[in-house]
């Protein structure tokens, strides 16, 4: 079995359909999505629509929270004011918005495998790839494999109690080189291999449309993406 994982999409359309290019060219028996779909892009609301079309299992990221005008974990009154301005303005319709809110947190797959955004207990904290041992500790002994995204940066790692935790990388915001990734697992039990696959998308068509928007998401998603 072959199962492409994508996640953080964060509205970038050039970056997701250059992906899903690519997965198909793979041949995936199954794709799942690691949420983030549409915060910080201008293109929230047909990221979205691309996800919802697909009928792929989604899990719910911390963003989509967020993208509700729910400012979860966010103790700041003026932090808090100040995403729920940012989520206004993506302006998602009340469906989507009802449909990101009921999302799973997480997705049971084959050979012992979960799919989270961030962690098993919740999509809004998760360690990164030179984390310490301890902080991997909310993953140990839950699934044998554990597949999770959050941090924007592609990684594999054993932890001490033997799970694997693998790291899909970001389709929108990569930043841990200039190209979107997305996780490949294929599945011949008892044996796991692990592909990070990197897609080139048009950045500066990105960038070119974010500057059609006003602040707050013109300046965020540059800023992001980089310079053109």
């Amino acid at each position: 079995m072959r199962i492409a994982i994508l996640s953080d999409i964060h509205g970038n359309l050039m970056a997701l359909d250059a992906v899903m290019t690519d997965i198909d060219s793979q041949s995936p028996d199954q794709v799942w999505c690691g949420g983030d779909l549409a915060w910080g892009g201008p293109w929230a609301s047909e990221c979205i629509a691309r996800v919802r079309e697909t009928g792929w299992p989604t899990v719910r990221g911390n963003t989509d929270v967020w993208l509700t005008g729910d400012p979860q974990t966010v103790e700041s009154e003026s932090d808090r004011r100040e995403l729920m301005e940012v989520a206004a303005a993506h302006a998602i319709s009340d469906d989507d918005a009802r449909w990101l809110a009921n999302l799973p947190i997480g997705h049971t797959g084959p050979s012992g495998s979960l799919l989270v955004h961030a962690s098993p207990d919740s999509p809004f904290s998760a360690p990164g790839p030179d984390g310490d041992p301890g902080d991997f500790e909310p993953y140990e002994g839950r699934a044998q494999l554990i597949v999770y995204a959050h941090v924007h940066r592609a990684f594999l790692r054993r932890l001490r109690d033997g799970t694997i935790v693998a790291n899909t990388g970001a389709v929108g915001f990569p930043m841990d080189g200039p190209t979107a990734s997305y996780l490949l697992i294929d599945i011949d039990a008892p044996d796991i291999t692990f592909t990070h696959r990197r897609v080139e998308f048009d950045r500066r068509a990105g960038i070119a449309q974010a500057r059609t928007l006003g602040p707050p998401l013109q300046d965020f998603f540059i800023r992001t993406l980089g310079p053109e």
